[in-house]
């Protein structure tokens, strides 16, 4: 690995940084290593963790920041899921992997199912029973990229859901269901979405924000979220509403 830290020929400090490391080879269970790192003001803990490959101990984790791959650094930082590029190193910060998917080696988890699960909801535009669709305008395709194309797919706010991250959650998480409301707002899109979201358990959504307060890049699963469960309670009532008797007004009482 080519390391693309700053200059530290001459730190201004030595930051110590906590790793929790495991070797499937090796380990039976993960374990804490402590180092001493060089630091400058603008080093962040992708750096410091590049700086210690460069130094042969060969922690395992995931950046491809040159690559056009954004959001692939997410790990726990001091407890709080974060991207390691985006986080100025502190010191005496403890970094350990994201808990949501399965551990593989260090800092690196299997995200293998996060595809399967792109497959499984169908996350792209997709024509009900093969009806055309007229030619979206530029307009509105530009919308639709400005509300809902900054996502990085990080699953940092998957880590910090607090009912998601549990085993028998049938709750799928705040991205799936910001994809969800994004499939939904796609002009060529014509699948039920608003179904589709309270079958993969929108309603247990505490809205309690933390998705929010992690999000590298500021956007609202929030607001999403409650957008999409306002159009799934209009959808159901006008299912279940009578129809009007022949001949009467909205607010006029029918004379008996």
């Amino acid at each position: 690995m080519t390391s693309y830290i700053p200059p530290i020929d001459k730190p201004q400090a030595i930051y110590t940084l906590s790793v929790k490391r495991f070797d499937p080879e090796r380990d039976s269970a993960p374990h804490w290593e402590t180092y001493q790192v060089p630091w400058v003001v603008t080093m962040t803990v992708v750096e410091a963790l590049e700086w210690l490959w460069d130094q042969g101990h060969y922690i395992a984790f995931r950046t491809n920041c040159r690559e056009f791959t954004c959001g692939s650094c997410a790990m726990l930082i001091n407890g709080k899921p974060a991207l390691a590029c985006d986080t100025p190193l502190k010191d005496r910060m403890r970094i350990e992997p994201l808990t949501r998917y399965p551990l593989v080696k260090d800092l690196v988890v299997d995200q293998s199912a996060v595809p399967k699960k792109w497959k499984e909801l169908k996350l792209w535009p997709h024509v009900r029973d093969g009806k055309p669709i007229d030619e979206v305008s530029a307009e509105s395709r530009a919308g639709w990229h400005r509300s809902f194309a900054r996502c990085i797919e990080c699953y940092i706010c998957l880590d910090a859901c607090p009912v998601s991250d549990t085993e028998d959650s049938e709750y799928d998480g705040p991205m799936w269901m910001l994809q969800i409301a994004r499939a939904r707002a796609h002009p060529k899109d014509g699948q039920d979405r608003l179904e589709q979201a309270a079958q993969r358990g929108i309603g247990a959504c505490t809205t309690c924000y933390e998705c929010e307060g992690v999000c590298p890049v500021n956007l609202s699963p929030i607001k999403e979220i409650q957008r999409l469960r306002s159009g799934l309670v209009r959808q159901r009532l006008v299912g279940r509403r009578p129809a009007r008797p022949e001949g009467t007004r909205l607010g006029q009482r029918r004379k008996q």
